[in-house]
């Protein structure tokens, strides 16, 4: 049998209850409108650039499966209601009702797209590829192989991720994050005339490098994006992530750029207020830190105590209600264990939140790995004064007592270090 050209695998035999002859047809011409690129669309050849051949959007398609079963239709829409609303181990099981009493109906395609999706935004990574594979092998035609085989990169991408954040020796994040590479590709490679796949597929690829390390390719992965495609919603997204690829290389000047392209591009949308928010922070490079403005010092407080008094501090504004904080603690006690001979030091600052005390601050730092100081601020005075409107977020005070650098922990990497370790030298 001769393998397919979306997933290199070998499809299932077709079932043997045959599907009415008008919907086969039906299903025949929207599977030849989805092929359509979109009028004007960057890259496409000019004889494929026609208006009179509507593109068919993945919400088109899947109501098109329910053409002959209404009822089934909204039911299907109840449960895209609860994805909506993150419901969505509930919606494993009505799916899998769903399927169940109606196993071989056309719609069982878009239900099982679904299941996919909702076992991915649990981060059950395991189930979520076991049904994407599944999805490949039985609809190897289907209008959403590219929706399934970017979902199976962005699992590849999170394992990848989670691997080399855990063990950076291993080889094994490194097999994963390539083999998201390849995923995307083929994906571009596959879909020339969807500018919105190829943006997406590409603005993944942009993460890929970063997370390989690799801040040249983002760069361009990221850039492509942005220019030649502009009005998909991943344009913005994309000069975020390399704003975040400046800040990796310790570029604030870049970023900040950056940040304003966002701005003056897409005014009056939350990506926008967004990037305002990070220029604030980037502004202030170069201005003196205000004293720390402590409310009571969890454990040991500093030896400098509310100053910075030659060294390098590194202020990691957190929370024990964001998981994003709690999971970047394990990197800011790498980065103080790596550099404090240098004269590194890593200084927590938390705020109080109702049932978020002093109290259960105390304990959470107790059963964790936690060996820096943690200030909680006084009525959220320092984070305001440097900045800081959302977590997590870290902002380095240099030995002058100068902010150096303003940004997400994600991007603060050895190589940001080392270079403002040398500027400060």
């Amino acid at each position: 049998m001769e393998k397919t050209e979306w997933t290199g695998q070998m499809p299932m035999k077709r079932r043997k209850k045959m599907f009415p002859f008008g919907f086969l047809v039906l299903g025949l011409f929207l599977l030849s409108l989805v092929t359509v690129s979109m009028p004007g669309c960057k890259g496409a050849p000019p004889e494929e650039r026609t208006a009179d051949k509507p593109k068919v959007s993945t919400s088109q398609y899947l109501r098109s499966l329910f053409e002959d079963d209404p009822e089934s239709w909204k039911e299907f829409e109840r449960i895209q209601a609860e994805f909506r609303t993150g419901k969505h181990s509930l919606a494993i099981g009505e799916l899998r009702q769903l399927m169940k009493r109606s196993p071989e109906a056309p719609w069982v395609e878009a239900a099982e797209f679904y299941l996919a999706q909702a076992w991915m935004l649990l981060r059950k990574q395991g189930p979520a590829l076991r049904q994407i594979d599944l999805f490949l092998d039985r609809y190897p035609t289907s209008p959403l192989i590219p929706r399934a085989l970017i979902s199976k990169g962005q699992i590849h991408l999170a394992m990848g991720k989670q691997h080399a954040a855990t063990d950076a020796e291993s080889r094994v994040g490194e097999e994963y994050l390539r083999k998201a590479e390849e995923i995307f590709r083929q994906v571009q490679k596959n879909t020339p005339n969807d500018p919105v796949v190829q943006a997406e597929a590409g603005y993944h690829l942009g993460e890929v490098y970063g997370a390989l390390q690799d801040p040249n390719r983002a760069r361009e992965a990221f850039r492509k994006v942005a220019d030649a495609y502009p009005d998909t919603p991943y344009a913005g997204k994309a000069l975020y992530g390399l704003a975040g690829v400046l800040l990796g290389e310790a570029d604030l000047e870049g970023a900040g750029r950056t940040f304003g392209e966002i701005e003056e591009r897409y005014p009056k949308t939350r990506l926008a207020d967004k990037a305002t928010k990070k220029l604030e922070g980037i502004r202030l490079a170069g201005s003196q830190a205000p004293p720390l403005q402590i409310k009571q010092w969890i454990g040991e407080p500093p030896p400098e105590g509310e100053g910075f008094e030659g060294k390098v501090t590194l202020l990691s504004f957190w929370a024990i209600w964001c998981p994003h904080c709690t999971r970047n603690i394990p990197n800011m006690e790498r980065l103080r264990e790596t550099y404090a001979e240098r004269g590194v030091s890593v200084v927590g600052i938390t705020r109080e939140k109702e049932g978020y005390g002093v109290e259960k601050v105390k304990e959470y730092i107790d059963s964790h790995p936690m060996s820096y100081p943690t200030g909680v601020d006084e009525d959220g005075k320092t984070s305001e004064e440097l900045a800081v409107s959302s977590i997590p977020c870290v902002v380095v005070v240099d030995p002058k007592g100068r902010i150096s650098w303003h940004g997400h922990p994600d991007y603060l990497t050895d190589r940001v270090i080392e270079v403002l370790l040398k500027r400060s030298s």
